[in-house]
């Protein structure tokens, strides 16, 4: 069976746009919330050499019935071509935050 709850991992260089973005996401309801680590190292073979640059993680939680519009918003806004989305179906963890999440949720519907 299938979880109730996702993450969405995607990259983003800028920071600005990506809290730009979770907020936006945020405003829609098709998110519970969004983290960004910034400045995460990206190390990849490019034409033969091996580049290293720098771009903005971020994890969004979210109800598994939400992924159709996240993949579409990031899809829509993005920069790049071809941006990262991998979504997890997870357990949110222990009782209490799970209840949390359900409450925020809740009252953004």
């Amino acid at each position: 069976m299938a979880s109730e709850d996702i993450l969405v991992f995607t990259t983003i260089g800028d920071r600005d746009m990506a809290e730009e973005q979770i907020s936006e996401m945020l405003e829609e309801g098709i998110i519970v919330s969004g983290t960004i680590f910034p400045e995460v190292e990206l190390v990849y073979l490019w034409e033969g050499k091996i580049t290293v640059d720098t771009e903005n993680k971020i994890l969004l939680k979210a109800k598994a019935d939400k992924y159709d519009a996240i993949e579409a918003y990031i899809m829509k806004h993005h920069p790049y071509i071809a941006p990262e989305i991998i979504r997890m179906d997870v357990s949110f963890g222990s009782p209490a935050y799970k209840a949390f999440v359900a409450d925020k949720i809740k009252k953004n519907s």
